[in-house]
C-alpha cells in the first residue's frame, strides 16, 4: 500500500486560507478531556523524543499538542526553551488540519508561508519539518509527535514508518494516562463515599445506640438511628450501582428553549418545600433568550442545585433564582441569604461524596452525587457551574453559565 504522506520538497505547497479546522470545537473538548495540558514532565514522553531524535538523525523532537491558541510542549527534546509557542507559528498547527498520516517540510524555505513563523525565519531555524499526528480513538487530531532540524533533508520510508510508530505509541499511552486517572479518581471516590456515607454515620448510630441504653424511652433515639439506618442503605444502593456501572457521558437531546421557562418550572416544583421550611423564594428574569439544550437535562441540573441550597438555608431565611445575561454570557443564578455552608465547602460541593461541614437546616439527606450530577450535566451544554460566597452575611449563590451563541 501506497504511504498516505503529504511531502513538502520542491513542488508548490498549497498553504490553507485558516489554520483553525472545521472541528476544532470538538478536537479542543477531545483535549481537555485528557487533563494532560500544562502537565509535569513524564518518563515516557522524554525518552520518545530522545528515541525520535536519535533513529532520525536530528537534534530536535517534540511531543507537541495543540491547545486553542497555543501550542504546548509536553516534552521537547531541543535548545527551544519554551515551554510553548503561538498557534499561529507553529508548523505543528499544519500537520492537525492535514488529513494525512505524516507531514514532511524537507526544506521550509520552500514554502514561502512559512517564513512567516519567527522558529522558521531566523539564525539557525528550522529548516526540516516532520510531524505525525496523534490521533485519538475517536478521530481528532491533538497535536504531534514531530522531529526538526536547521538543515534540510529527506526522510527514507523506514524512517517515515519509525515517526508514525512513535506517534501512535505516544496516544496509546496518552489513552492509557488517561484511563488509569479515571481509575483512580473512580476509587478515591468509592472510598470517600463509604467514609462519609457508611462509616461515619454507622458510628454515629453506635453511639445513639448506647445513649438509648441510658433512657427509659428512648422515641427520639430510635427515631434518628432508623433515619440514619435508612441513609446508610441509600447511600450503600448508590456505591453498589457506582462500583458496578460504568460512567456513561451525558449526551443531550436539544431543542430550542427558553432558560428562563425552565428555572420557572424548577421554582414552581418547589414553592411547597420551601414553605414548609419556613423559607421564601423569590424569581426573577431579565432574558427570555432561547437556547438549544436539553430541556430535561437542564431542568434536572436547576433543580438539584435549588434542592441543595434550600437544605443549607436557615429558616425564615430567602432563596432566589434569577436569569439575566452579563457581558456576552446567560446566566442563572441561585442564592439564598443566610447559609450553613462554610467557604470550603464551596470549593469542594461539587465533588462526589464530598463532606461537606455546613449541617442541612432540617435534617435532609444527601447521596454526595446531586451536584456532580448537576455540574457534569451544565458542561455537557458547554456552560460552567460554580458557587461562591456572598458579601451579605453568610449567603451563597451558585452560578451557572452558559456562553451567548
Amino acid at each position: 500500500m501506497a504511504d498516505k504522506v503529504s511531502t513538502i520538497e520542491a513542488a508548490p505547497y498549497k498553504y490553507p486560507a485558516s489554520i483553525i479546522p472545521d472541528n476544532d470545537k470538538g478536537r479542543l473538548h477531545a483535549l481537555y478531556r485528557y487533563e494532560i495540558l500544562d502537565s509535569p514532565p513524564e518518563p515516557f514522553f522524554e525518552k520518545v523524543t530522545r528515541l525520535a531524535a536519535k533513529l532520525l538523525h536530528v537534534p530536535s523532537a517534540f511531543v507537541s499538542l495543540v491547545d486553542q491558541d497555543r501550542v504546548w510542549y509536553k516534552s521537547n527534546y531541543s535548545s527551544l526553551d519554551v515551554p510553548c509557542v503561538d498557534r499561529k507559528d507553529s508548523l505543528c498547527s499544519l500537520t492537525v488540519i492535514n488529513d494525512q498520516d505524516l507531514t514532511v517540510f524537507e526544506d521550509t524555505h520552500l514554502v514561502p508561508e512559512l517564513l512567516s513563523s519567527p522558529y522558521v525565519d531566523c539564525e539557525g531555524g528550522i529548516r526540516f519539518y516532520a510531524g505525525a499526528p496523534l490521533v485519538t480513538h475517536d478521530g481528532y487530531n491533538l497535536g504531534t509527535l514531530c522531529v526538526v532540524s536547521n538543515a534540510p533533508r529527506q526522510l527514507s520510508d523506514d524512517e517515515k514508518e519509525t515517526l508514525r510508530g512513535l506517534a501512535s505509541l505516544v496516544m496509546e499511552h496518552i489513552e492509557m494516562r488517561a484511563m488509569a486517572r479515571k481509575a483512580v479518581r473512580r476509587h478515591d471516590e468509592l472510598h470517600t463515599g463509604v467514609m462519609v456515607g457508611i462509616d461515619v454515620p454507622l458510628k454515629k448510630q453506635v453511639e445513639l445506640l448506647q445513649e438509648a441504653k441510658k433512657v427509659p424511652r428512648p422515641v427520639h433515639i430510635i427515631n434518628k438511628t432508623q433515619s440514619i439506618a435508612n441513609a446508610v442503605l441509600t447511600t450503600t444502593a448508590n456505591l453498589l450501582y457506582e462500583s458496578g456501572h460504568e460512567e456513561k457521558q451525558v449526551l443531550p437531546q436539544r431543542e430550542l428553549v427558553s432558560i428562563a421557562d425552565i428555572a420557572k418550572d424548577v421554582a414552581n416544583t418547589y414553592e411547597a418545600t420551601v414553605e414548609a421550611k419556613n423559607q421564601e423564594l423569590f424569581f426573577s428574569v431579565a432574558s427570555r433568550r432561547e437556547m438549544h439544550v436539553d430541556p430535561k437535562l437542564l431542568h434536572k441540573a436547576f433543580a438539584l442545585l435549588v434542592e441543595h441550597l434550600i437544605k443549607y438555608t436557615l429558616p425564615k431565611s430567602s432563596i432566589a433564582i434569577d436569569v439575566f445575561e452579563d457581558d456576552g454570557k446567560f446566566r442563572v443564578e441561585v442564592s439564598n441569604e443566610d447559609s450553613s455552608l462554610t467557604e470550603p465547602d464551596l470549593v469542594k460541593m461539587f465533588y462526589k461524596y464530598a463532606a461537606l461541614s455546613g449541617k442541612a437546616t432540617g435534617n435532609e439527606n444527601s447521596t454526595g452525587l446531586e451536584l456532580a450530577q448537576a455540574k457534569e450535566i451544565v458542561e455537557s451544554h458547554g456552560g460552567k457551574v460554580w458557587a461562591e460566597a456572598t458579601s451579605h452575611r453568610s449567603a451563597t449563590k451558585i452560578i451557572v453559565e452558559f456562553p451567548v451563541d
